[in-house]
Order: structure tokens, then sequence, then C-alpha cells
């Protein structure tokens, strides 16, 4: 009996659809652990609906990472490895039955240039260390301006 109850609830959360909202900040896919040691990234979402930014390495291969941003909210990611990424968002998205990609959204766009997180490391006569991190801080949906320049994708292109 205990197993048939059990059974039903694992099938019935299984079916259970994706959420539409998620905690500020929240990583639906990968997600870095935060380190004092790397640079940070910013993101100001002025839509007026939630967005998803994915962070892919520019070079290929390796694991992307999608964060869930509020409409109107700012998530600051933090220990953001060092390297290129491409950065792409998804307003309004969807999510599809596994709960980690998108099935639809209102725009979805990735920016042209790829976003290039830095530490340079200098060491003093003494022998103290510093570092200068050279992270990133992007405005979306903000009409005013144009800080950078992006190309329309596909669903299959964000979830890629």
């Amino acid at each position: 009996m205990l197993g048939a109850v059990l059974g039903a609830a694992l099938l019935a959360q299984a079916a259970a659809p994706c959420p539409v909202t998620l905690p500020n900040g929240t990583a639906v896919r990968g997600g870095f652990a935060p380190s004092r040691l790397l640079p940070d990234f910013t993101i100001l979402n002025r839509e007026k609906s939630h967005v998803l930014v994915k962070l892919e390495p520019a070079e290929g291969g390796g694991e992307d990472h999608v964060y869930f941003i509020g409409a109107g909210a700012e998530v600051m990611i933090r220990g953001v490895p060092l390297g290129s990424y491409r950065v792409s968002v998804a307003v309004g998205g969807r999510f599809a039955g596994d709960c980690r990609s998108i099935a639809t959204a209102t725009a979805l766009y990735r920016f042209e240039e790829p976003f290039v997180f830095t530490r340079v490391e200098t060491v003093a006569p003494d022998g103290t260390r510093d570092f200068q991190m050279d992270g990133h801080w992007i405005e979306l949906g903000n009409g005013d301006r144009d800080e950078a320049t992006a190309d329309a994708i596909t669903v299959a292109a964000f979830n890629g």
C-alpha cells in the first residue's frame, strides 16, 4: 500500500507544471559558485516581465548557465569564471516540460559581442597581492539606452 501511495505521489510530482515565476536570481540551469576571487555580472531588468539570461562559453563546449530575473529586479551573479561568454536573453520566457529550457518567449536576442570576464593580479614589493576584476553590468529593457547591439535568435538557439 505504501509503495502505491509513494508511486502516485512521485507521478503527480513529475506531472506538475513548471513554475511561472521563481525567486529572483535563481539558476535555472548551471549556476556559478560565488567567489570573491572572480568577477561579478550585474543585470538590471527594466522589462515589464521576467527575463531569463543565459551565459554560455564563447569558445563552445562547457556548460551554459541560465538565471531567472524578475520584472524590475536586479541580480548580481557572483564569481563568474574567467573567460568569454555569449549572453542571450529571453523576455517573458515560458518553460518547456523539462523546466530547464523554454518553449516560448515574447522576445529572444543574443548580444553580438561576447562578454569577457578577467582578473589581473599584481604583487607589491612587500609581497601583498591585489586583484583587479573586470566584470560587467547591463540594463535590459531600457529604450533610452543603446549600450550593446543584439541579434534576434530562436527558441532552439536559446535552448542550445
